[in-house]
């Protein structure tokens, strides 16, 4: 009974075997077909994907260091696969990796390509197989970080100090970079400021011919650098010169010292600004000592800059040129008005005959000077007065008494002229209540 049934069975379904077979063959390629449709193999392009690089120390601990070249540190990435699975990929979930325990003799490494998810169902090609590298012992060096500013201060400000927290900063990198770095530079950006600044300042590195060097395998210990710029006020102000001696006898030095230039732009904090009205330089080379003409030195002023202040200009050195001018003394007589002479201090009681100009119209004095300055005098300006007060404490008097006196006549001459000689003038003092009796 058992044997007919298997035998049934086996009548069944090796009846009609080839279209059975074929039935179940047309099956399954329809079954792939309609997969194949609603879930095809697809592509994706990732680009710009960075190589992530391993095993660095392979290098580094034998005292070398790597830089990659021509750009092989960025790859793009296409990745094949089912439209499923590519859906769902992002940049993030797509590595390249170098691992630098596969470095060639070549200095290339294999980049190997892989996602986060799904890689035994993908495929992966790149634009770039091999990370290319240089290999150089690896070098060390510092720099003073060489500070200055950029932009222009505010109007009538100018920079004053430049400190910085650090004036060092070390590097190191490929022997061939470092060799090539000549000099750290910190640049504070000022423009518009009229007020002191305190920022930090990014440090660049530049070579010989002041272009820039950057290199992601350049390393320092800082990266920046705080900067402070003091930003100074700044006032125009004049020179002005003390001569210490005099001249041979008969010169003279003429007061219009002559300076190149006359005036200074000086800077510093407004409230010394304040104080100061002109720069006074007394200096050895202004000496005339014994001399018959004119001269010129170069005196720097910077010593004679008062405290807290400096030349506001960076560019001025502070030498200026200084030419005294000496001239033959001239002497010229001025005829003087007898109403120009008075006795001061006068004493009360008194009538008071100033005998030397008494019966004239004009009273003659002899002036010294250069000529310009001699004759530029107006004799009808001149003024002359005797004080009576000096008078009497030369003399000791605790009152005055009717009598004949002498003093010195002194005359309102201009700075740049003198007297050739001296001149007295005799007061007799008459007592008014006596001469007032005598006449009745």
């Amino acid at each position: 009974m058992k044997n007919n049934i298997l035998k049934k069975a086996l009548g069944i379904i090796t009846s009609n075997f080839g279209l059975k077979l074929l039935a179940v063959v047309v099956s399954c390629g329809l079954w792939f077909m309609v997969n194949s449709i609603n879930d095809p193999i697809i592509e994706k392009p990732f680009n710009n994907i960075p190589v992530e690089i391993v095993n660095s120390d392979m290098v580094t601990d034998e005292g070398k260091v790597y830089d990659v070249v021509d750009g092989t540190d960025i790859v793009n990435v296409t990745v094949s696969g089912k439209r499923s699975i590519i859906n769902d990929l992002t940049r993030d979930d797509i590595r390249a990796v170098a691992d630098m325990s596969e470095l060639t003799f070549m200095n290339t490494v294999d980049i190997k390509l892989s996602s986060l998810r799904n890689n035994s169902m993908l495929e992966f090609r790149s634009n770039i197989n091999n990370m290319k590298l240089t290999i150089e012992n690896i070098a060390r060096d510092q720099f003073r970080i060489n500070t200055s500013t950029s932009g222009e201060p505010a109007e009538g400000y100018v920079v004053g100090n430049i400190s910085t927290s650090q004036n060092v900063v070390r590097v190191s990198g490929p022997e061939s970079l470092i060799q090539q770095i000549k000099r750290a530079d910190a640049v504070a950006n000022i423009d518009g400021y009229s007020f002191d600044i305190n920022t930090s300042v990014e440090i660049k590195l530049y070579d010989e011919n002041d272009r820039e060097i950057k290199s992601s395998s350049i390393k320092m210990n800082i990266s920046t650098v705080t900067v402070a710029v003091s930003i100074l006020a700044t006032k125009e102000v004049p020179l002005s010169f003390t001569i210490p001696d005099e001249p041979a006898e008969g010169y003279i030095v003429n007061e219009n010292v002559i300076s190149n230039p006359k005036t200074i732009m000086i800077a510093g904090r407004k409230s010394v600004l304040e104080t100061v009205s002109k720069i006074s330089i007394a200096d050895s080379a202004l000496s005339v000592e014994d001399r018959t003409e004119s001269m010129t030195n170069i005196i720097n002023i910077k010593k004679y800059l008062p405290s807290g202040i400096q030349l506001a200009d960076d560019n001025f050195s502070g030498d200026v040129s200084v030419t005294v001018e000496i001239e033959h003394l001239i002497t010229n007589e001025l005829r003087i008005p007898v109403k120009n002479f008075a006795a001061g201090s006068r004493p009360a009681n008194f009538n008071i005959v100033l005998k030397e100009i008494e019966n004239r119209d004009y009273y003659p004095i002899k002036i010294s000077g250069t000529r310009e300055a001699v004759t530029a005098v107006d004799a009808e300006t001149i003024i002359g007065v005797v004080d009576m007060n000096q008078i009497r404490e030369r003399l000791g008097f605790e009152e005055w008494v009717a009598g004949t006196y002498t003093g010195e006549i002194t005359f309102n001459l201009p700075e740049d002229v003198t007297l050739a000689e001296p001149y007295m003038m005799t007061l007799e003092l008459e007592d008014i209540e006596q001469n007032q009796e005598e006449n009745e």
